[in-house]
């Protein structure tokens, strides 16, 4: 397995949250290795730190069912925030149940001599334990060390009977007397089957806080570790939401959620908590809700400031969660050196900001939350005086490296509004959006240039507007679904008239040479109309004549279908590039080149093309025409049939595809894994892959159509019926547009190879649809040929007219590989359809050579099962011990693979095989022997599994074997079936020689 399908696997594990226990794997694993080393003796204590809410009680509770589970006794104390608690009160806790449910003599024999101390301090087990004595009068020091050494004694002789777990909350407010107790008890169980486990907040430890001096003396400790609790990653946020709503929320919505939380567990649940089900699956919006549960979490905090840091606090709330110390210094004049000082340190010391990694002199608010939570106390006025300081502030210290800090700047005028200034909002949105693009940032890039046009209104058409439209145009293209991409056009449409009308050349060709992939449908015309004025506008042995014609090139051999004129603009496009020795435009008109030839069916020179590439492109450190190339080279070698090359190329995607953080070729990079993987048949790995392809486009046709085969083959229908339904909704939205596109042609093959492998037999009507629809249309050789390969497939349940014609077309690609299947065994079934069993043999034996050539294991047992019925059939001298080997060797590869579909099909071929030497399809409407003899006891009243017995089959394919009677015949029932039987004589006293 590859390594990044690896990271794959570990991204979405997916073990048992049947407990609701989300996260935590790595403290958990610290915590059962303590409980391990008490179960053997070896006593213990793990003190788990983090802020409220993180999830410490959780996790210990956690602890306390496995521990339950594996025998021991969990004892439960807690500490009491108030003052006003007896001493000792978390101890008191802990031990007071057992007292109360353990018979009086028991307990005198458990605690022994040291009932009298520990009676002390639980006064009812005087009256519990009658005739105690007072404990003799002596210091204090060694009253206190009599009762530390009865409660541990006590504790110790429990464990030696039944383990146990000792769980002490909320150690934050502990009194010193039980801290002290901890510190001795920790010292004496390490020869004991005794687990404690101490938990306490770390924002609530501060200056001279009585548990640090016990951390400091258990450290020293080699029975002691600490467990320091973090927040939940993205992930876990998406299965804590789904845990506490049965919702699986927008990925960006989670991601929302998760950034302002820190994945903090009690925040996350309440924000959820707050909402309702269908805002969950709406809109960002809930998101930004700070409910009262955490609102109360944030005011504790924020109590008994003095007013300079509360004063502080919210300046650099309106900074940001993240804020520079000079900064925030500028923006606060009316404090003395010495007071701002101390309200930062005030608020350092109560963990509401924290020093940040960034740097020396860079803060952060401990949680987005807390930011938040401080910000919206502000006045509006306030608020938008303080922007607007800020956004100056900033600019001055900032002058020299304006474009990395403008989005920054940006903000603050804007949030500035009537106070601050809109030409600067624009000024500094442009130069923020053209950095966003430069730094890949497409999602950023779409918020700067947005801003700008907002910000502009109703104003006509100016420089500024068209650079946003222009941007704006460019930021979508990698963000909205490649096939939504109408306003991308418009957009760019706007921009080139307009730098077109001023005669600004340069503008007009950049905007010209930005082409939305893919090129197709309504949106052809416009864009060739734009490159073709731009090329008016330029000199014709340019470097921007080059860069127009390798677009041009790419509208042609895909728009137009034209691939002469395609590679004429190719040829002229790379003249310019290496006269120019411009290695960006060589690679970009390579891979331009490497599609067309794909659509064009010329797959060793996209092959070609794509590896050259590929070469000049890592050298470049290009992503973006890495990572194109990359999947070119795939798909050719995915029909070539060179699955070495495959997965060499699809290991090598993922990290170009993070890098450009172009959603369309993110997903796409995950769809080159998973297709790899499928061929292998390796599905759970393939799954992982195409789910994390699904997450970033989640009506990705490609990913739609390749997991539906995936769950065909993997023996889950209905997982693959939905994925079908998916891809049919995306095709079905994009139907009007004119000619194929990739939503209808993956459909036009997916639909019915899917049916094919799930066994589904007869014609259908969405199939037919789309596979006309695509065959019809102008489109090019490659969407054509997978409209003919979907439409072969429909075929063999039709009439021999329109087999022997797809037979005819598909011949002259044998020796490829199209989708999941190759076109070798697609001659062979229709050949053996037109009833030329020597012709599908060798067409069989052509896919068996491909496939175990190139390693695609799963097409290879799928062409052993309709090879070895082929032979079957024909019944020549030899067949049938051939057919029995091929069957063989499918048996074991589907064994391995976990193939369902398709070992049920290999065992009714075997129990037809058995019940004699099958013939040519003889009877009406193509039944076979064996459904005959299903129909037969059909006939007769026979059960389905009556039928499984009489026949020595399963009654699974006794199902199959009457599905299709019923298809083939036409009948809606059994009833329908029984009838038709008896008009074409199938039963009776002459139906025996009906053959």
């Amino acid at each position: 397995m590859p390594n990044n399908v690896s990271m794959v696997r570990a991204l979405t594990s997916n073990e048992s949250r049947e407990s609701g226990f989300i996260g935590r794997q790595k403290e958990l694993a610290v915590l059962t290795t303590a409980l391990d080393d008490a179960l053997a003796g070896r006593g213990q204590m793990v003190m788990l730190a983090g802020e409220p809410g993180i999830g410490k009680t959780r996790l210990a509770q956690e602890l306390a069912s496995l521990s339950e589970q594996r025998g021991a006794r969990v004892f439960w104390g807690w500490c009491y925030e108030r003052q006003g608690a007896p001493p000792y009160w978390p101890w008191l806790q802990l031990i007071r149940p057992y007292v109360d449910e353990t018979e009086a003599e028991e307990l005198r024999r458990e605690m022994g001599a040291g009932a009298s101390e520990i009676a002390e301090i639980l006064p009812e087990l005087r009256t519990k334990l009658e005739g105690l004595e007072r404990p003799h009068a002596s210091v204090p020091e060694q009253a206190r060390f009599q009762l530390f050494f009865s409660i541990t004694a006590f504790l110790k002789k429990l464990s030696q009977v039944r383990p146990l777990l000792l769980v002490l909350d909320d150690l934050h407010w502990a009194d010193e007397s039980s801290l002290h107790l901890l510190e001795f008890l920790v010292h004496e169980i390490i020869g004991s089957r005794i687990l404690l486990i101490g938990a306490y907040r770390e924002t609530e430890i501060t200056g001279r806080h009585p548990l640090t001096e016990t951390l400091g003396s258990l450290v020293r400790q080699d029975n002691f570790s600490r467990v320091q609790l973090s927040g939940l990653n993205s992930q876990e946020v998406g299965e804590l939401i789904m845990s506490k709503s049965g919702v699986a929320a927008r990925e960006d919505a989670v991601v929302a959620l998760y950034q302002r939380t820190d994945g903090n567990p009690l925040f996350v649940g309440e924000v959820v908590g707050s909402v309702s089900k269908e805002q969950l699956a709406g809109n960002l919006d809930w998101t930004d809700r700070i409910p009262g549960g955490v609102r109360d979490v944030i005011a504790r905090g924020l109590s008994g400031l003095s007013k300079s840091c509360v004063a502080l606090l919210e300046t650099a709330s309106v900074i940001g969660r993240d804020f520079e110390f000079g900064l925030l210094r500028t923006l606060n004049p009316e404090l003395s050196q010495d007071t701002f000082s101390e309200s930062l340190d005030e608020a350092l010391a109560v963990r509401l900001i924290e020093p940040s990694p960034e740097g020396p002199s860079r803060y952060r608010f401990s949680h987005a939350l807390v930011q938040q939570a401080v910000y919206r106390e502000i006045s509006s006025t306030r608020k938008m005086q303080c922007h607007a300081a800020i956004g100056e502030a900033l600019e001055r210290l900032h002058q020299s490296e304006r474009e990395a800090h403008a989005a920054e700047i940006a903000h603050h005028f804007s949030e500035a509004g009537a106070v601050g200034s809109p030409e600067k909002v624009i000024e500094y949105s442009l130069i923020a959006g053209e950095y966003a693009l430069d730094s890949f940032e497409y999602e950023q890039a779409l918020g700067h240039f947005t801003r700008v046009l907002d910000a502009k209104g109703q104003i006509s058409m100016d420089g500024e507007k068209a650079q946003a439209l222009f941007g704006l145009g460019r930021a979508e293209a990698t963000v909205v679904s490649v096939y939504e991409l109408k306003t991308v056009h418009q957009n760019l449409g706007l921009a080139f008239d307009y730098y077109d009308s001023v005669g600004d050349t340069a503008r007009a060709v950049a905007v010209a040479s930005e082409i939305p992939s893919p090129p197709g449908g309504d949106h052809n015309h416009e864009s060739q109309r734009r490159i073709t004025r731009a090329l008016e506008l330029v000199h014709d042995d340019s470097l921007e004549a080059g860069i127009l014609h390798s677009v041009l090139g790419h509208f042609q051999g895909v728009a137009n279908g034209d691939y002469p004129s395609a590679q004429d603009s190719f040829v002229r496009a790379l003249t310019i590039a290496k006269r120019k020795g411009n290695v960006n435009l060589e690679i970009k008109t390579l891979n331009h080149s490497a599609r067309i030839d794909w659509h064009h069916l010329q797959f060793d020179d996209s092959l070609k093309n794509s590896l050259t590439a590929t070469n000049l492109a890592v050298s470049a450190l290009d992503p973006r025409g890495e990572v194109t190339a990359r999947f070119y080279t795939s798909m050719s070698s995915l029909h070539l049939g060179d699955s070495v090359e495959l997965h060499r190329q699809a290991s090598a995607i993922l990290e170009p595809a993070e890098r450009l953080r172009d959603r369309f070729w993110l997903a796409t990079a995950y769809f080159c894994i998973s297709l790899s993987l499928s061929l292998q048949g390796d599905w759970q790995s393939a799954r992982e892959a195409n789910q994390l392809g699904l997450d970033v486009l989640p009506l990705d046709p490609r990913l739609l159509g390749e997991r539906a085969i995936l769950e065909a083959q993997a023996g889950d229908r209905q997982q693959a019926e939905n994925h079908l339904e998916r891809l049919e909704e995306v095709a079905l939205r994009y139907q009007s547009e004119s000619g194929a596109n990739a939503p209808n042609v993956l459909l036009a093959l997916s639909l019915p190879l899917a049916n094919n492998i799930s066994g589904k037999t007869g014609q259908s009507d969405v199939g037919n649809e789309f596979t006309a629809a695509v065959i019809s249309s102008n489109s090019t050789p490659f969407y054509l040929t997978f409209g003919k390969v979907g439409a072969s497939l429909l075929a063999l349940d039709g009439p021999s007219e329109a087999a022997a014609a797809y037979y005819t077309g598909l011949k002259p690609l044998a020796g490829h590989m199209f989708w999941f299947i190759s076109v070798d065994r697609c001659l062979g079934l229709l050949a053996g359809n037109l009833g030329d069993q020597d012709s599908a043999a060798a067409h069989f034996q052509d896919a068996s050579d491909f496939c175990r050539k190139s390693g695609y294991r799963p097409e290879l047992a799928w062409t052993g099962h309709d090879h070895a019925k082929c032979l079957l059939v024909r019944n020549g001298p030899g067949d049938q011990g051939k057919a029995a080997a091929l069957q063989a060797e499918a048996v074991s590869i589907a064994t391995e693979l976990r193939m369902p579909a398709l070992l049920d099909r290999l065992a009714a071929l075997q129990e037809d095989a058995a019940s004699g030497p099958p013939k040519s399809p003889g009877f009406p409407s193509g039944l076979t022997q064996r459904e005959v003899e299903v129909l037969r006891l059909i006939c007769d009243g026979k059960t389905d599994r009556e039928i499984g017995q009489e026949l020595f089959i399963s009654i699974k394919t006794v199902g199959n074997h009457v599905s299709n009677i019923l298809n083939k015949t036409g009948a809606a029932n059994r009833t329908d079936a029984t009838s038709y039987a008896h008009t074409h004589g199938l039963v009776g006293p002459n139906s025996e020689g009906q053959e």
